[in-house]
């Protein structure tokens, strides 16, 4: 019953316009049982699966992550607060949160963690019409949301995610909506699910994450062969005095304004190692000559 007065309230306040749904997108009834289901059967397949998936991605792909170690004692640092925790981030590939999983931490800390794995809200519309992604999605605890649905569709799956989060679950959540048609983080394409959320949770953490393959020009379906991996992660948390739109368009900004800054850093720093190297390049030539 309160589930579906704060679902109300929250639609009242959003003023959302209805939307057609698309008839070729397949629409998951996520009701508690089913979560419940959803949530014990890829536990019990955690190792098998996920396992699978990190073997492909370091063997196959040769896929490394970054300052790995530093990532993980910083994300176990900051699950010592148990206030509620959503991961926003930049969007680039299919897998980027996949990515993000596995650089918080290994998969033997997980299954016995297995809250701190992150649910996920990849696109209903997209890949709910393969049955392959839906298999995919059903084991790596993701809950559809399409961005073609109704208001009342949107505001459902925000408010299994709030009580999600007051659980103590993880949700990640990429504020773009859709991954970036220019290979950099859009603020202008935000989108407002996730200060819908922020609204209703008090003093609700935003874990701001931006990953980027070293070889990843713009965006793809999956990242190229042998990329590496730098994440940076900055922990937040947006307030705002408004409500309604208002305030989950400034909480938005706040967190849009954080993967920003991570981003432009990123390139500062890899211009910076570029110069760097030309330079001792430069440096070793110049002794040479002289040897």
């Amino acid at each position: 019953m309160l589930d579906q007065e704060n679902a109300k309230i929250t639609s009242e306040v959003i003023g959302i316009k209805e939307k057609k749904k698309n008839k070729s997108s397949i629409f998951v009834n996520y009701t508690n049982q089913r979560l419940l289901f959803q949530r014990t059967f890829s536990f019990l397949v955690l190792i098998p699966f996920c396992y699978t998936i990190i073997f492909i991605f370091k063997f196959i792909m040769g896929y490394k992550i970054e300052n790995i170690k530093s990532i993980r004692n910083q994300f176990k640092s900051i699950l010592k607060n148990k206030k509620p925790l959503v991961i926003c981030a930049n969007h680039l590939t299919f897998i980027d949160s996949c990515l993000i999983i596995w650089a918080l931490a290994p998969n033997y800390w997980y299954q016995f963690n297995y809250k701190y794995f992150s649910w996920n809200l990849p696109a209903g519309d997209f890949f709910g019409k393969k049955w392959y992604y839906r298999v995919i999605a059903f084991l790596a605890k993701c809950i559809f949301i399409h961005r073609d649905a109704s208001a009342s569709h949107h505001n459902e799956i925000l408010n299994i995610c709030k009580n999600l989060l007051l659980k103590g679950e993880i949700i990640t959540i990429f504020p773009e909506g859709k991954r970036s048609r220019t290979g950099r983080f859009e603020e202008t394409q935000m989108t407002y699910g996730v200060g819908k959320i922020i609204q209703n949770i008090p003093n609700c953490r935003v874990l701001c994450i931006y990953v980027r393959g070293d070889k990843q020009e713009t965006y793809s379906n999956y990242p190229l062969k042998n990329s590496s991996f730098y994440i940076s992660m900055n922990l937040v948390t947006p307030k705002t005095e408004l409500s309604g739109r208002e305030g989950c368009s400034e909480i938005v900004h706040q967190i849009a304004s954080v993967i920003k800054t991570q981003e432009n850093d990123y390139f500062f720093e890899r211009k910076a190692g570029v110069i760097e190297r030309h330079e001792n390049i430069g440096n070793n030539q110049i002794e040479t000559k002289n040897n």
